[in-house]
């Protein structure tokens, strides 16, 4: 296989006639000069590459690490199942699984952004290993990005530069190139590219696929649990700068640096202080005038958009936590008041039936900042006349610590890739819902349609009409959108929100 000019050496991937090529570079090593710029598409320099082994992960902490560990620790497992995680901040490189047989036609391709927050998470976690996906009849590519304040950034000093901040949302831009300039060699079909992400990755996708940016590098999007996508106000570019300015009176509150000794710090120091200063930021895209134009309603209102057909859900309980579950009235009530939408008293009002305050605190947590927030996106884009479809994945699996989880923040992924640990438990009905959203993924990247046979009735989000959504559980099916009432409420608000009129 031939790309970046090199020959490409892959591996076998473990499910037959599925190949994989791992660690392939698509940018310049973005240290040195390069930090803080708009990535440089990387040159061959050999006649050949190994790519059998996943490059190190970007700068990071552990948190995601130790997410993972914890997780398998509270099945039964060890926390040695997951074993320590190399980072550099020479870390822009993807990984492609490709089905070896094609039948002489272009497959569709999946291009995958990893979740984190965007300070975390890294393109080759184990449920993101795509040959599974793969086998059902696409070429699925996962990408890294420059994390935390490597990725999402700004200083006044770039004022004038062709890229200013969202260096992380650069380097995405820079894989979909790579991808348009060589996915064919694989088989892939590079005019059927359909992002798919979670979390901060569904988010990051959501400013792309409004941005001018994108035009030609992308056609349909999976937004899975992403952001609030900034229906209470995007970051302005000038607060973005004045991090920065924070950053360097962090490392010397005497002698700031000025931004080419910022490009000297060794990135291990920059990362620790960076943590420290911005332990509670989230490092979310900004209004740069390039890629993010505009506040979300200004980009909604051109409809010029690369993005052609939406797929968009969310999870049953995204921030539910079973420690909660001794929570009072008073702390409902702090939630709510620190809620960044739902903080009225109509809110507060909504949540008194619920019977425990863990289940209300999710309740709250989740339609603040994700399914109402979604719901509301899908009807702007089904205005600008795109296809539209909702999902719900409700799914808990069997046992007592799957129940004390219950369907929380990431649980549908190792659905979506086919990639269940051996220390979940998967039966039956978890190995249906699996083969449903897996070939539904697949079938909309291949047709821009999820439905087809043997597939689940997908109906359409229509904004002219009562909603309904696809339920993924053990009986999957179409339903009214939960959480009426706090949507409605969710919609005024942002509707009367200075910051997006």
């Amino acid at each position: 296989m031939s790309a970046n000019g090199e020959t490409l050496i892959g591996a076998l991937s473990p499910t037959p006639g599925v190949d994989a090529y791992l660690g392939i570079p698509f940018a310049e090593p973005p240290t040195g000069k390069l930090r803080w710029r708009a990535p440089v598409a990387f040159v061959g320099r050999d006649s050949e590459r190994s790519a059998t082994d996943f490059a190190p992960a970007c700068m990071q902490s552990p948190r995601i690490l130790d997410w993972y560990r914890g997780m398998a620790e509270r099945f039964g497992a060890s926390r040695s199942v997951f074993p320590d995680l190399a980072v550099s901040e020479d870390c822009l490189y993807l990984n492609v699984w490709a089905p070896r047989e094609r039948r002489g036609e272009r497959l569709p391709v999946l291009v995958f952004f990893h979740g984190g927050s965007n300070r975390s998470g890294w393109s080759f976690e184990p449920n993101y290993h795509g040959h599974r996906l793969a086998a059902q009849g696409a070429v699925v590519v996962t990408i890294a990005y420059r994390l935390g304040v490597f990725g999402f950034f700004s200083h006044p000093e770039l004022a004038g530069e062709p890229a200013q901040a969202n260096f992380g949302l650069w380097d995405q831009l820079a894989a979909l190139r790579w991808v348009q300039r060589h996915i064919a060699a694989f088989g892939g079909d590079r005019g059927r590219v359909t992002l798919f992400g979670e979390s901060a990755g569904g988010g990051d996708i959501a400013a792309l696929m409004l941005s001018p940016t994108a035009h030609g590098l992308m056609h349909r999007a999976i937004i899975q649990s992403g952001g609030d996508f900034g229906w209470a106000g995007i970051r302005t570019l000038e607060a973005e700068q004045q991090r920065g300015v924070a950053l360097a009176r962090a490392l010397d509150i005497d002698q700031p640096p000025d931004l080419a000794a910022l490009r000297d710090i060794d990135a291990g120091r920059l990362l620790e202080v960076a943590e420290r200063v911005f332990s509670e930021h989230y490092h979310a895209p900004v209004v740069d005038g390039v890629i993010v134009t505009g506040p979300l309603r200004q980009q909604l209102a051109t409809a010029d958009w690369p993005l052609q057909q939406l797929i968009i859900g969310t999870n049953a309980e995204e921030t539910y936590s079973d420690e909660q579950r001794g929570a009072d009235e008073a702390a409902i009530d702090a939630a709510v008041v620190s809620a960044v939408v739902l903080n009225t008293d109509a809110v507060r009002a909504e949540l008194r039936s619920t019977p425990d305050a863990a289940t209300a605190l999710n309740r709250l947590g989740t339609a603040d900042s994700m399914l109402c927030p979604a719901q509301q996106l899908a009807t702007a884009v089904a205005l600008g006349r795109r296809q539209v479809w909702t999902y719900l994945f409700s799914r808990v699996r069997e046992g007592a610590a799957a129940a004390r989880l219950r369907a929380y923040h990431g649980a549908e992924l190792p659905y979506v890739f086919g990639t269940h640990d051996d220390w979940l438990p998967t039966v039956a009905v978890d190995r249906r819902i699996t083969r449903e959203m897996m070939q539904s993924w697949v079938t909309f990247a291949a047709t821009g349609t999820p439905e087809g046979e043997h597939l689940p009735s997908w109906p359409r989000h229509r904004p002219d009409i009562e909603p309904r959504m696809l339920r993924f559980d053990a009986i999957t099916g179409p339903i009214a959108p939960p959480e009426a009432a706090l949507c409605t409420i969710y919609r005024e608000r942002t509707a009367a929100s200075p910051s997006q009129n």
